[in-house]
Formats: C-alpha cells, sequence, structure tokens
C-alpha cells in the first residue's frame, strides 16, 4: 500500500508550502473580472485583495478536472495506491465529490470525510494526516482519528461587507443593503452542528462587539482548553480587529496557542475584505 495525501487550496497553504510538507495539491479556479487564476499557484492573496479592494468581481469554481486527471494517472504509473482527500465542506464545494469520483475512475482508494469547515481546520487536517501516513498507520485510522478532530472543533466568520454574503445566496440584497446601514455585523457558524454550512448564529451592532461576543462563545464551549487546543484567528486585511481578537482570546482562554494568517483567496472571494475567521481545533 502507498498512500498519497491531497488537499485543496481552501487551508491556508499555497502550493509550494503543502508540496515541501509532501501533501500533493489541487487548487481552486478564481476568476477575477473573467479572467481565470489557480488559487495557490499564480493567485496570491494580495493580489486578490488588490483587485477586490478596487471592485473587481470575483467567482470561485472546482480544481480543474484536467489537473486531477493528470495528478491521478500519476499515481496510477507509480504505483500510488490510496489517496486520503482532504477537501472544503461538501456544503461549501462539489470539489470533494468530484475528485473522489475521478479517483475510483483510476483504481485509486479514496479514503475522505467531511470536515464540516476549511481554512485552519482544513490546514491542520493535512499536515495531521500527512503525519500519520508517515507514521504508518492504515487510510481507516487516519480517517477516524480525524473525524475525532472534526466533531469536537468549530469556526466562525464574521464580515465588514454584507453584499458578498447577499451575492452568496446568504442574505437577500434588500436585507445586505438594511444591515449595512444599521452597521448589523452577523456571526457566521461553519461547523459539523451546521453540517458544513455558513449559518447565522446571531446578529450584533459594529463589528468590535461581534468580534468580542464571538470570543467569550467560543471560551465558554466546555471542551475547550489550552492543552488540547489551538485557536487560527484570519483576516483580509482587518489587522486591528485580528490583533483584537487574539488579545481577547489570550485573555479568556490563558495559555492557549493562537496562530494568525490571512483568508485564502476561494474563501475571500465569498466574505469580502475586512472579514475575520476564528476557529478552534482540537489537536488528536
Amino acid at each position: 500500500m502507498k498512500i498519497k495525501v491531497v488537499m485543496d487550496s481552501g487551508g491556508l497553504m499555497n502550493k509550494q508550502e503543502a508540496n515541501q510538507l509532501g501533501i500533493d495539491y489541487l487548487p481552486l479556479q478564481v476568476m477575477i473580472n473573467g479572467q481565470t487564476y489557480m488559487d495557490g499557484v499564480d493567485l496570491d492573496r494580495d493580489f486578490l485583495y488588490d483587485q477586490m479592494e478596487k471592485g473587481a468581481k470575483v467567482q470561485t469554481s472546482l480544481p480543474p478536472l484536467g489537473l486531477v486527471d493528470e495528478l491521478f494517472q500519476e499515481y496510477k504509473n507509480t504505483g500510488i495506491t490510496d489517496v486520503v482527500l482532504i477537501t472544503l465542506s461538501n456544503a461549501l464545494s462539489s470539489t470533494n465529490e468530484k475528485v473522489q469520483i475521478m479517483g475510483q475512475e483510476h483504481g485509486l482508494h479514496m479514503h475522505t470525510l467531511d470536515i464540516y469547515s476549511t481554512l485552519g481546520m482544513e490546514k491542520y487536517m493535512a499536515i495531521y494526516a500527512k503525519r500519520m501516513v508517515d507514521e504508518g498507520l492504515d487510510p481507516e485510522t487516519i480517517i477516524a482519528r480525524l473525524k475525532e478532530s472534526v466533531d469536537r472543533s468549530c469556526g466562525y466568520l464574521i464580515v465588514e461587507d454584507l453584499d458578498h454574503l447577499a451575492k452568496g445566496g446568504r442574505l437577500t440584497p434588500m436585507a445586505a443593503k438594511l444591515g449595512g446601514m444599521l452597521k448589523i455585523k452577523p456571526i457566521l457558524r461553519v461547523s459539523k452542528d451546521t453540517k458544513g454550512r455558513v449559518d447565522i448564529y446571531d446578529k450584533v451592532r459594529t463589528m468590535k462587539r461581534a468580534i468580542k461576543q464571538t470570543c467569550e462563545i467560543i471560551s465558554q464551549d466546555p471542551q475547550l482548553n489550552a492543552k488540547d487546543y489551538q485557536i487560527v484567528i484570519m483576516d483580509s486585511r482587518a489587522r486591528g480587529y485580528a490583533q483584537y481578537a487574539q488579545d481577547m482570546l489570550e485573555l479568556l482562554v490563558p495559555g492557549i496557542e493562537i496562530e494568525r494568517d490571512d483568508l485564502c483567496p476561494v474563501i475571500n472571494c465569498h466574505t469580502g475584505m475586512g472579514s475575520i475567521g476564528i476557529q478552534y481545533i482540537y489537536r488528536r
């Protein structure tokens, strides 16, 4: 048995970073004003952020199926038999389903799960899966351990611009316009409880209040502790708010490891600039 770990570009790493860890990488496509880029390959965060701040029209799509086919043909030619596939939530994208089908068509044994999330959760899952492969664990054990982490982890998003939610069908245009006028900031939850969908958990006036309330919600989870968990705070050019969230969480959950990162392009296309993501991840 020869095993490879494959992730998509939703997991806070670019192709080079993933490959350096021994993880293969499928870039989702990002269209900016009609031009197509490969997320994490020929598209970086700063370029996308610059374009979005200029009002560019952005869309996302699945990884190119031809690229997936080439990768799996290479596996077949080099004796790879099994794939541990880590992708963003099935509720957010059909990437997992499409890639599984293509792997099976090449005679590969596909092992996967719905991580009900993306971003820092996906990054942790991919790195943890690769470590277990290197330790010689079988795919069934790897998936079972990943599932335990998924079941005990959770994430929240707070967005500055409600128009992006409206474009994604989360709010009506009228509600987005009214919410913007009233300075309403929805706290969005993404976890197993929401089946990987982006659900509105609460609505708060002002960004700072939304961040404060989110940090308090996280700290009140009875499972959360500094020994077994890590927190990832992500933003798209909202450093002040991200630092405020970090300061709050360090106070509310003393000693917990906190990582900071940027929201990756394929996710920020849907959340908009000035967004904050906070995830707490169970490290098995």
